[in-house]
């Protein structure tokens, strides 16, 4: 097939993904694979282990789209029933490849494994279905077109599905002419800023017809924007690269990465490219920094120790805050926050020191210093610099992540601007 670009329906199967002990993550992965095709994508439907329930998702599927890919229930139990429900919707009877069984023996067979007879299941296909290949596992997909519509059937286990993804089904979609071929794309990962304000100031940005278009996602505080050429010509990339360049004036302050959502990441690198030596001083967070940024490879060449100070007494032994500072004004207190990266500097022989100190509930707050006060303090070569952030106190771990990934950003932005 050859022709415009088509619209594609995702379906993901399987109980677990609906009781919520299993997230679906491949349809959401599908979705960025196919937005950067040039294929939208109508709709994200997820149906339980069901054979009626799969046939009537597929039927609905095929009336909202030409693609339908559908993930999950592949394998060889009695409750692995998406082959059978898709054979339903197209009218279609069961028959069992010789040549796909043979791959599923020969899969047990490098592995010194005697297969099970019901691993004989994964060889049944829709009458009529293009067998789709599946080196990483014993779930062979398959492809089965109807009136110019097309349903594709992939293993649910997301590592197999990448797989079959990048080497059968993504060269397929580009040599039947179903893409607009690779959009060009440019990321943009911001913290400091919320996704109201964010929307705010991109304005007609985030319209639906806009050139190039532009989406957001937000977690644990870090902003993802993506802005995505609509076709592949040289007069839409040349949009992008104009957006992409007003965006950075327009959001410079809170973009820290281009490429790296992982703050950590960012700042640890940063730090080591820099050869610049860090600790870290925590109450609230409880080691939360110091964890996020030795996750980083080759992050102890430069990281030296890090401070759990969460009472007092341990401020003023470790840090060696001043006790009289502790009781005029507060373990949460800008004065504290100084004084905690000033002991850390000084202690660990270090050049930057990230310091956080405040109340992550669900008790302790109080009018003057609610629930979600945190001061932080950061010491670059001695001078240091504070500030308070307010966070919704809507929860002690959500409070606590986001003043750790906070005192990165203020780390990261001390660095950049010295």
């Amino acid at each position: 097939m050859s022709g415009p670009p088509v619209r594609a329906a995702l379906l993901a199967v399987g109980d677990e993904l609906l009781s919520g002990t299993t997230l679906d993550t491949n349809s959401a992965e599908l979705a960025r694979e196919l937005a950067r095709l040039g294929i939208p994508v109508t709709s994200i439907e997820v149906v339980s282990d069901d054979e009626p329930e799969v046939e009537a998702a597929v039927r609905r599927a095929l009336e909202r789209a030409e693609l339908v890919l559908v993930s999950g229930g592949l394998g060889p139990t009695l409750d692995d029933v998406t082959r059978h429900g898709i054979a339903r919707a197209f009218e279609r009877e069961l028959v069992e490849s010789s040549a796909a069984l043979d791959d599923v023996r020969a899969w047990f067979d490098r592995r010194g494994i005697a297969m099970s007879a019901t691993n004989r299941r994964q060889a049944l296909f829709p009458q009529g279905a293009e067998i789709v290949k599946n080196r990483a596992g014993t779930a062979p997909g398959f492809r089965l077109e109807r009136g110019g519509r097309v349903v594709v059937a992939l293993p649910g286990p997301p590592r197999e599905l990448r797989v079959v993804w990048s080497e059968e089904v993504l060269p397929w979609l580009v040599a039947s002419g179903r893409t607009l071929g690779p959009l060009a794309e440019r990321h943009f990962h911001l913290f400091g800023l919320s996704e109201s304000v964010f929307a705010e100031r991109a304005g007609d940005w985030m319209e639906r017809g806009a050139d190039p278009r532009l989406g957001c996602t937000v977690k644990d505080g870090v902003l993802s924007a993506t802005l995505r050429a609509v076709e592949p010509s040289a007069r839409s990339r040349a949009a992008l690269e104009a957006r992409a360049a007003e965006f950075r004036r327009r959001f410079g302050e809170h973009v820290y990465s281009e490429d790296e959502a992982r703050l950590e990441h960012v700042l640890g690198r940063l730090l080591i490219e820099r050869e610049l030596a860090v600790t870290t001083a925590e109450s609230c967070t409880g080691g939360l920094v110091a964890a996020l940024l030795t996750a980083v490879p080759g992050i102890s060449a430069v990281f030296r120790e890090g401070f759990v100070t969460y009472a007092d007494q341990a401020k003023a032994q470790s840090l060696d805050v001043p006790r009289e500072l502790l009781e005029a004004h507060g373990a949460v207190s800008r004065e504290v926050a100084e004084a905690m990266a000033r002991g850390a500097l000084q202690r660990a022989g270090a050049e930057l020191a990230l310091a956080v100190t405040g109340i992550a509930g669900p008790a302790g707050g109080s009018a003057e210093k609610p629930v979600g006060l945190v001061w932080f303090a950061t010491s670059l070569r001695g001078v240091l610099e504070s500030s308070e952030r307010r966070f919704p106190p809507v929860d002690r771990e959500a409070i606590r992540l986001l003043a750790a990934r906070t005192a990165l950003f203020l780390g990261w932005k001390r660095l950049r601007a010295g």
